[in-house]
């Protein structure tokens, strides 16, 4: 089973063991409708999951004080990548781009993505092209999805490479 990070334990939050979690998805629905997370090798149920305020509130069944939940902090919550995928709206999930090979309109070879980073308002694509790295930011007037497959503007992706 492949599984995806979707939050990280920042610390435990209040007195009864919920633990406040900053989020690594966007997939909101998935994180809400889980009734148990991967937190290393096992698997823990929730009692909920709510979002408030950009973060993960998160209350696991038999974590039930605040000293309890302190062995959480730092702690990574995976969820099963087939989950995720039930509730994307996205043409792809960030873990399938990096590796990606993305070609022109023409069927051109234009690179490879290595990475995938988020600072805002546009996620930036770090591409390996020619044996150089460019970062690129991640916009539909840029890249369109064509057959499942992901195909880069040539012309725009050259003009907004850095």
């Amino acid at each position: 089973m492949k599984k995806l990070m979707v939050a990280k334990v920042s610390k435990p939050q209040g007195i009864k063991g919920e633990l406040k979690c900053q989020l690594y998805t966007n997939v909101f629905p998935a994180i809400e409708n889980t009734s148990e997370v991967i937190i290393g090798d096992e698997v823990c149920k929730v009692d909920y999951a709510k979002i408030r305020r950009g973060d993960l509130y998160l209350k696991l069944f038999g974590v039930d004080d605040r000293n309890h939940a302190e062995l959480f902090r730092n702690c990574e919550i995976y969820l099963p990548k087939d989950f995720i995928e039930k509730f994307s709206t996205e043409d792809f999930l960030a873990d399938d781009l990096i590796g990606m090979l993305l070609y022109d309109y023409d069927g051109n070879f234009v690179g490879q993505i290595l990475d995938f980073e988020e600072y805002g308002s546009a996620p930036i694509l770090s591409i390996e092209q020619n044996g150089h790295i460019y970062q690129v930011p991640y916009l539909e007037e840029i890249f369109k999805t064509q057959n499942q497959k992901l195909v880069v503007d040539k012309q725009k992706f050259e003009e907004n490479k850095i």
